[in-house]
């Protein structure tokens, strides 16, 4: 038996992997994202456990979910059913699969250039503020990111190089059949895990025809089509349309045309190059992120095309398919989770190339490369010291609040009404909230986002449409003032005040009910006033419970 040493593959992965997982830890905010995504996983997730199918339960109705595939979900409600029920559970599983995809990322480039570049690549990944970030978050990129490099590792031969030619006339090593097929199938899992995984199955598809795997091609269309091919007759065309709309969150604007779509492409090429992955990778902005991210872009396609010119397999076309991905798509969605699962490559082919220059001055190249690595590690490391300042101090406010209690009292004040109406509201109560997926995870009860239009009626007239029963009128942001106001205003008695509540300084939270149009609603006290008329409900009190927000328990996943 071989003695360890400090550079054998394990002793290096270990180190690695502490890295992150401390960094991980001591740098997540206990808060939760304020956005809908973690709600909806969550909701989801709770769908599947609770033997309701696949249903968006926060919707009124809880139809057939169609945006996101199953299998982080699935995994989820796995966890569920062993008796996670808090936001703290499914975070530290986010943590859990940063780290097994830093540790493919290790033996995936271990098998292209040894042990001691894989350990540099997998510490410069696993310490990124990108990646350190979606370890925070309840989200489905950190298990996409597991599929997508442990199906890489499983398909790149022991003996793959960039010396090797593949689909050129040269035979390719013979893989066993086993672990092709676990590689098969782990692409088919990173599909199902993020649509944005289409890059991968087709990089799949040319790299078996090029290599001539006529049977391994055969058996992968055929899972394919019995897999894949449900789920899209199922979710229809509801994410490919968001995709070519000029901006998918203003649907008024529609689709975009060959120009806007170049636009789009020159945008995202220069905010991806000089901001994001900079930032993403280093913590670094302003001049010094720009030369940085500048620098990598411009190595890592030279490293691409040369790779290319010495073979083509599926790693090299699903980079470029991937990067052409993310550069078309809608910038109001472009960010570092995106970019998070190429960031390997990127630094993969940069290094390729950088060896390339440096390959007359053989001295110098360890040098070079420690120099380069610094100039990433040590921001990086100073990003990580920094945002574990930042949760020490969010983390008083969780423990006073809850899991928004490290945001602004606006935010704070949508968890204290949402968990105020799950006792109070009737069970099939709608309502129109800013963040609906959220309102449900603390309430229980469906939601869905009032419209953004100031067109005279149309908040009323969607409420009569789908049935909504109550609007809340809160400080989140700016659009309850632009949005809901105005209309209040313009027809005061379609409405009653139901409660009010207040968590800071701010104006308080209010929940308004929504009466029946040209009848008596009982709900509406009598009031002749001009103004809004109240609510007449018995034993409602306008306050809200402390206790009840500091708990880290998911509303929706606990008895009432």
């Amino acid at each position: 038996m071989s003695k360890a040493t400090w550079d054998s593959p394990g002793v290096l992965l270990a180190i690695v992997l502490g890295v992150h997982v401390v960094a991980g830890f001591t740098s997540a905010l206990p808060a939760i994202h304020p956005g809908g995504d973690n709600a909806a996983y969550i909701a989801l997730a709770h769908s599947l456990a609770g033997n309701q199918g696949y249903s968006s339960l926060w919707h009124p109705g809880a139809p057939p979910h169609t945006q996101y595939p199953p299998v982080y979900p699935g995994v989820l409600a796995l966890l569920i059913l062993a008796g996670a029920k808090s936001w703290t559970a499914f975070k530290l599983f986010s943590l859990v699969t940063t780290a097994s995809a830093t540790a493919f990322c290790f033996v995936w480039v271990r098998k292209l250039h040894g042990p001691r570049i894989a350990a540099v690549t997998a510490l410069l990944f696993g310490l990124a503020p990108g990646v350190l970030i979606s370890a925070q978050w309840i989200l489905a990129e950190p298990l996409f990111m597991t599929f997508l490099f442990a199906s890489l590792w499983l398909l790149t031969p022991e003996t793959d190089s960039p010396r090797q030619r593949t689909g050129s006339g040269e035979a390719s090593p013979v893989r066993p059949r086993v672990v092709l097929a676990a590689g098969l199938l782990l692409v088919i899992a990173a599909y199902f895990t993020r649509s944005a995984g289409l890059p991968l199955v087709v990089a799949l598809v040319a790299g078996l025809t090029l290599a001539r795997r006529w049977v391994a091609l055969g058996a992968f269309a055929a899972l394919f089509a019995i897999t894949v091919v449900p789920w899209h007759l199922r979710a229809g065309e509801e994410y490919i349309g968001a995709f070519w709309m000029v901006n998918p969150y203003a649907p008024d604007l529609g689709r975009a045309d060959l120009s806007e779509l170049v636009q789009r492409v020159l945008e995202n090429l220069w905010m991806y190059a000089t901001g994001i992955l900079p930032t993403s990778l280093a913590g670094v902005g302003g001049p010094p992120g720009l030369c940085l991210g500048l620098i990598l872009a411009a190595l890592a396609v030279w490293g691409w095309v040369l790779r290319i010119r010495e073979r083509v397999g599926v790693h090299e076309i699903f980079f470029v398919l991937y990067a052409g991905l993310i550069f078309v798509w809608p910038s109001v969605w472009s960010g570092d989770r995106f970019l998070l699962p190429i960031i390997p490559s990127i630094l993969l082919y940069s290094g390729e190339a950088l060896g390339k220059l440096l390959a007359g001055v053989p001295r110098w190249r360890p040098r070079v490369f420690a120099v380069v690595a610094a100039a990433i590690l040590l921001p990086a490391a100073a990003s990580w010291l920094e945002r574990a300042g930042e949760a020490s101090r969010c983390r008083v406010g969780v423990l006073a609040s809850g899991p928004m209690g490290c945001y602004r009292t606006g935010m704070t004040e949508m968890q204290a009404m949402a968990l105020w109406t799950r006792e109070r509201l009737p069970e099939g109560a709608v309502v129109f909230a800013r963040k609906p997926r959220l309102f449900h995870a603390f309430s229980g009860h469906a939601a869905v986002v009032y419209p953004f239009s100031n067109e005279e009626g149309r908040l009323l007239a969607q409420a009569d449409s789908m049935s909504v029963d109550y609007v809340v009128l809160g400080n989140w942001d700016r659009t309850g003032s632009e949005y809901v106001v105005p209309a209040v205003q313009a027809d005061p008695k379609r409405f009653c005040l139901v409660a009010q509540l207040r968590a800071g300084s701010e104006p308080p939270v209010s929940l308004l009910a929504i009466t029946s149009p040209g009848a008596d609603d009982p709900r509406v006290l009598a009031d002749t006033g001009d103004g809004v008329p109240s609510c007449l409900h018995e034993d409602w009190d306008a306050s809200p419970s402390l206790s009840a927000m500091a708990s880290m328990v998911i509303p929706i996943l606990s008895e009432k």
